[in-house]
Order: C-alpha cells, then sequence, then structure tokens
C-alpha cells in the first residue's frame, strides 16, 4: 500500500458485506435534497482525486475479498480515487451504489470451438445456436472502468424517482417500493429508464464488452465462479424447484405448476449480493443468476466478428437492446454462462430484467 493512497482519502481493507448499509445510504439520501448528478461518463477510466477530507463520507466494510486483487480496499471519497487497483470499491455518496474497479488491459471475450465440444460431452444434444453469436473467441483490449458491485435495488432507484420526478415501476405503490422488496433489484424498467437512472447518477449503462470482462474475469471464465455449473452458487430456477429444464415446454409447464404456489415477485429475485457464491473475480455479485441486465448497446449479432477484426464501434442504429446475464426465471445451465448473449425491446418492463451502471 503507497503513501499516495493512503493520502488519497480515507479507505478499509475489504472486511465483511454488510447489505443493510445500501439501504440505510439510500434512506439517508430520500431525507435530503442530492446533489447535482455529474455528466456520464463516456470513456473508462477517467476519475477525480478528492479535494480534502471534507470530501471522505461514512461508509462500511464490504467483502469478499476479490480473486483478483487481495489487497483491494473501500473508497469513502465524495469522487473516484485517482489511483484505484483492480477490485478496489467505491461508495458512490449520491446514489449509494457500490462501484467496483476493473483495470485496463486484456481479457478473453466469447467461446471456443473446445468449450463447444466440451459443452456437448457434458450435455449430449444440447442445441447450440444459444452459442452461435459468441464467436470467435479473441483477445480484447479495454480501458479501465467502474462497475456496479450489485444490480440497482429498489432502495437506490427510489432516490432517482424522489429527486427527479421520473415513473416508478408499476409494482411500487404511491411511489414506493414494497417494503419487502427493498433490497432487491429494481425490474420491471425499460432500457429508457435504465439509462435516466446510470446519467442521474453520474454513469452511463455498460457496453457488452465491459460486462462480459467484469463478470469472467481476464482468463475467459465460463461462470464468474469458474468453469463447472453449481445451480448453489445463484438466484436461479433450477435451484428454486430442484432441477433443471432443457426445453421450453418442459421449463413453461414446471414455472406454471410454481407460480400457482408462489408470489414470482416476492419470491422470484432475491436481495442483491445475498449469494456470495455467485461473484466475479473483480467482486461484482450476481452476475450469473438473480435478474437480467440491460446494456447500453444495440444488439448485434455478428458483433464478436466485428470485435475481433478490431473494430469496436458499437452498432449505431438497431431494434433491440443487448441484455447479459442469466436471472431467476431460468434453469438451463447454458442461461448463466458469461458469454450468453441475449436481446430485448427497449420498451420492454420485464420483472426479471434489471441493470447496473458503469463510469
Amino acid at each position: 500500500m503507497t503513501g499516495n493512497r493512503q493520502r488519497e482519502g480515507r479507505f478499509r481493507r475489504i472486511a465483511p458485506l454488510v447489505i443493510g448499509a445500501i439501504v440505510l445510504g439510500a434512506c439517508a439520501w430520500c431525507a435530503a435534497q442530492p446533489p447535482s448528478p455529474g455528466a456520464g461518463a463516456a470513456g473508462a477510466g477517467t476519475t477525480t482525486a478528492p479535494t480534502s477530507q471534507q470530501d471522505v463520507v461514512a461508509g462500511t466494510s464490504v467483502s469478499p475479498v476479490p480473486e483478483l486483487n487481495p489487497q483491494a480496499v473501500l473508497w469513502e471519497t465524495a469522487e473516484p480515487p485517482s489511483n484505484p487497483q483492480a477490485g478496489d470499491v467505491w461508495i458512490d455518496p449520491q446514489s449509494t451504489m457500490q462501484m467496483v474497479y476493473v483495470a485496463a488491459g486484456e481479457f478473453v471475450l466469447g467461446t471456443n470451438n473446445a468449450q463447444f465440444e466440451a459443452w456437448l460431452q457434458a450435455y449430449p444434444g444440447y442445441d447450440l445456436s444459444l452459442f452461435a453469436n459468441e464467436r470467435p473467441q479473441c483477445r480484447m483490449r479495454l480501458g479501465a472502468y467502474w462497475m456496479g458491485r450489485t444490480e440497482v435495488t429498489n432502495a437506490q432507484y427510489q432516490v432517482f424517482v424522489k429527486a427527479t420526478g421520473h415513473r416508478p415501476p408499476n409494482y411500487w405503490q404511491a411511489g414506493n417500493p414494497p417494503p419487502a422488496l427493498i433490497n432487491h433489484p429494481v425490474v420491471g424498467v425499460k432500457w429508457e429508464d435504465a439509462r435516466a437512472y446510470c446519467e442521474w447518477a453520474g454513469g452511463r449503462l455498460p457496453t457488452e464488452l465491459e460486462w462480459e470482462k467484469a463478470a469472467r474475469g481476464t482468463e475467459g471464465r465460463i461462470y464468474p465462479w469458474g468453469n463447472r455449473w453449481d445451480c448453489r452458487r445463484c438466484r436461479c430456477f433450477e435451484a428454486l424447484v430442484g432441477r433443471p429444464y432443457f426445453t421450453m415446454a418442459e421449463h413453461k409447464k414446471a414455472y406454471g405448476a410454481w407460480s400457482k404456489r408462489h408470489d414470482a415477485l416476492l419470491e422470484g429475485p432475491a436481495p442483491v449480493g445475498s449469494h456470495p457464491g455467485d461473484v466475479s473475480p473483480y467482486g461484482c455479485f450476481d452476475m450469473a443468476g438473480n435478474v437480467q441486465e440491460w446494456c447500453g448497446d444495440w444488439h448485434e449479432i455478428k458483433a464478436y466478428e466485428r470485435y475481433a477484426r478490431g473494430d469496436l464501434t458499437p452498432a449505431a442504429s438497431g431494434t433491440q437492446r443487448s441484455v447479459r446475464g442469466g436471472s431467476w426465471l431460468l434453469s438451463d445451465p447454458g442461461h448463466f454462462r458469461c458469454t450468453t448473449r441475449y436481446k430485448g425491446v427497449p420498451f420492454g418492463r420485464g420483472t426479471f430484467v434489471g441493470f447496473r451502471c458503469v463510469r
């Protein structure tokens, strides 16, 4: 730990997570007029050091220690630190979001043929069409950025709604989320709602490339935790009902039976960060399960072919937006891989889709 990092502002070594601190911080901001938001970051990794000790704000310790940096620390400064290390966590005082630092560098993007072959050995007869738009695999370099440690919660979204007058999700009551869901990921938001929140918070929605690197690390893991599927690690339908379903007909029948006995909104998604097994090498939670997540890109089927040629220009237009990650509603292990690419109509308000921010 360098002297410069110590002088930058108050920080603590990563220690046990207190999820309730996110809620308490959000409630505190509900009672006060939030400061004006900064402009969304169009690039990656540009940060500003705090100007004085008055910029240091109260915080709490977090866990687990990210695999990529056992020395990661928690920053409690008014602005992101100027010299963070991979896996460091910064708490944004306006939104109360915890942001994880993803350092600049290369990572493995996409899926290769050997992984396809291994998948068919594990799951004979599997329909590989789900994987078709993840090729070719290549090494890609990205600049640095801060990624949301968790999906945005109902509590955090409530701060935004109260500050801006933005439309709340349909399942809220009188402009407030159900108390039982205060620390669950906010869902039922269309793409524009997610974009508006991120801009208010001084950030933006992640690109597919940023999302995938934050989820799998640098060496191309299949799942955030490694290469072996384990439904107990994440919030998924297999864990809820005790077995996976590989066909749409089987899954539809099983979900129909389950939904007659359970409230999907209350018993589907879980509180953010409540599955410590579903954590990426950088320390991001719930990137395999819980809810799917909007990304900033227009969905382009052959985007990975273009990326492999070195053209990282995002698609300029389209009809559907990119969505990444699995959700509690899915059970097929293929849906929870870090490389699985989804799409959704921008005006959709699915109760299994949320988002996280990047800056």
